[in-house]
């Protein structure tokens, strides 16, 4: 078998290097310490994307982009969002005995052993960048969620509203053939459907000031602004309906004004929402909370809940601060004896919250099984440099990063918690 060639000897056949810059790197090495093609890019001589593309060469192995539309999704499915996430690493189809998967590193022997065991086929890999994979992932299990939910019992319009103004989703709406209607709504990028049931036509009506028979008569296309009442609340919103001969769609975005206190935190980005909600939805939503400063994670951590997951579930802090909570979060402040904390973690579990949010500091971290049992949903504040290896032994396999970057802009990522 002939040697396998190193990445610089790939990257200078390419021509894409020269001995200068293998000597710069090298040097790099030798101060830094790190692989050889970090160096290259730390030093701005090359792109993730070459560096990507020479390791899939160094292992003769294919380089791809991904489609997630073309993605089989029951073979996805032979592994759990959690597990995707962790290793990077997402089979995406299966002919005869080879499940073809798409990674970022071809060094991952115990993941693919997993893979092999749970197939009974032999694994093919192509490599991508990790950064592809990884929203390779977000986007296939978004869809398994959106099939998962384009099937169900219908739903009262008045309820139906009222669930995805909690939910502050950005678009939602009515589209009606013939004598059916359907309400549908977007989730986090995700489109969800329902059959509606009732008398949704005056349900509307009742709702939307000016009404949408007010407003739409028989024209085809007629946009204006209303106020949608809903359990209540008052919520303005841009309408627009299109009509003609097969039906009618109605689109409703709401005008909401940004609300404290979520103000003072700059949000996560999108992806890092998308992957909570996605370990939250599989059950597998257990993380400790860091930061730099420190202080930054505690004042985040009571607000969490609203930041990222859905404001209508029940959430629960619990603290031995003297600082107050979240207006939209209940909270428990606890004894300053740890003694006692194991006993008052114990009473909470009956309440069954949906989240937890935990900001307890002591020498002992026995307290962080307990805390996890109190709801499905737990988050917590972890002291940035202290050892991680209680939280990871009590259930928590996720590092929720928060710094702080310019213009006070918060700098959110999510990872694997190691051992």
């Amino acid at each position: 078998m002939s040697e396998r060639r190193t990445i610089g000897q790939i990257l200078t056949g390419l021509g894409r290097i020269t001995d200068e810059d293998v000597a710069v790197a090298l040097e790099h090495q030798r101060d830094r310490g790190g692989f050889f093609g970090e160096a290259l890019i730390a030093r701005g001589v090359i792109t993730q994307g070459e560096l990507d593309f020479g390791i899939a060469s160094q292992f003769d192995l294919p380089y791809v982009v991904p489609d997630p539309e073309s993605i089989d999704l029951s073979v996805a499915s032979m592994v759990s969002a959690e597990w995707a996430l962790i290793h990077n690493m997402l089979p995406i189809v299966k002919a005869a005995d080879e499940l073809m998967v798409v990674t970022d590193s071809p060094l991952k022997d115990e993941a693919i052993a997993h893979l092999e065991a749970i197939s009974g086929c032999a694994v093919s890999l192509s490599l991508s960048s990790p950064v592809t994979v990884r929203e390779t992932i977000r986007q296939v299990y978004a869809m398994t969620s959106a099939s998962d939910e384009e099937v169900g019992p219908p739903v009262d319009l008045s309820e139906a509203v009222g669930i995805v103004l909690l939910m502050k989703s950005q678009r939602f709406g009515i589209s009606v053939r013939g004598a059916r209607a359907r309400f549908w709504w977007e989730d986090n990028g995700v489109v969800r459907r329902r059959p509606l049931s009732g008398d949704w036509r005056r349900d509307l009506d009742r709702s939307l000031s000016p009404s949408w028979a007010e407003r739409t008569g028989d024209g085809p296309r007629s946009r204006w602004e209303a106020q949608l009442t809903s359990s209540g609340t008052v919520v303005r919103v841009a309408v627009d309906s299109l009509a003609d001969e097969s039906g009618r769609e109605l689109l409703l975005i709401p005008m909401m004004e940004p609300e404290s206190p979520v103000d003072r935190f700059s949000a996560p980005p999108d992806g890092v929402v998308a992957e909570i909600r996605l370990l939250a939805r599989s059950g597998a939503a257990r993380f400790i909370v860091q930061s730099d400063p420190d202080e930054l994670s505690k004042e985040a951590l009571a607000h969490l809940p609203e930041l990222v997951l859905d404001p209508s579930w029940r959430s629960v802090y619990i603290h031995t601060d003297v600082r107050g909570a979240a207006d939209e979060t209940f909270s428990v402040h606890m004894p300053n004896d740890p003694a006692t904390w194991a006993h008052e973690l114990a009473a909470l579990r009956s309440f069954d919250f949906d989240v937890v949010t935990v900001d307890l500091s002591s020498e002992d971290h026995g307290w962080a099984a307990g805390a996890l049992d109190v709801a499905s949903v737990a988050f917590l504040y972890w002291p940035a440099g202290e050892d991680t290896k209680a939280a990871y032994e009590a259930g928590v396999r996720w590092l929720l990063k928060i710094e702080r970057g310019g213009d006070e802009v918060l700098n959110w990522s999510l990872e694997a918690l190691s051992r």
